[in-house]
């Protein structure tokens, strides 16, 4: 698993990942809206600092070699535990997901200005091993869980009691 996180100076990437990527969730906005609208939302909160450059943090979660199958409910689970962990829970954002066979890529779009106006420091962008503490027992919880837990299996061949 790997957490990689960029600054951004403008929401646009919205945009792009709008066309390539399943939209999954949204925090402090209505993922219903159309992209362009859901950018001018997140242009409106940041104009609340209208001296910030960076607007933004582009968080890309990547879960390769995944040996269960992990449906889109599973995937919001760890991304809300996951954002929940690092105290992130009280930002804008936006997230859209990337699923495949055995990959899970998770994309979030987060406004560095808070609804209350305060800004998370551009200090803080770059995975952490506490970020990667928090996302290894986001997943731990949700693949653990017998609920989610329907391993990837060979066909058997009939040849045996399995």
């Amino acid at each position: 698993m790997t957490i990689e996180e960029l600054k951004i100076d403008d929401f646009e990437l919205i945009q792009t990942l709008s066309q390539e990527k399943i939209l999954a969730k949204g925090s402090f906005i209505d993922i219903n809206l159309p992209p362009e609208q859901i950018i001018q939302e997140f242009q409106a909160l940041s104009q609340a600092r209208p001296k910030l450059r960076s607007l933004g943090i582009y968080s890309i979660i990547s879960l390769r070699n995944v040996y269960i199958r992990l449906n889109h409910e599973s995937c919001l689970k760890i991304v809300d535990q996951y954002i929940h962990g690092i105290g992130w829970h009280d930002l804008q954002y936006i997230c859209f997901f990337d699923i495949q066979p055995s990959s899970i890529y998770i994309h979030i779009v987060f406004n560095r200005v808070t609804p209350l106006s305060k800004v998370i420091d551009i200090k803080c962008v770059g995975a952490t091993w506490q970020q990667y503490e928090v996302l290894r027992q986001s997943c731990s919880m949700i693949i653990d869980n017998p609920i989610n837990n329907q391993y990837l299996q060979r066909q058997c061949c009939n040849c045996c009691s399995n």
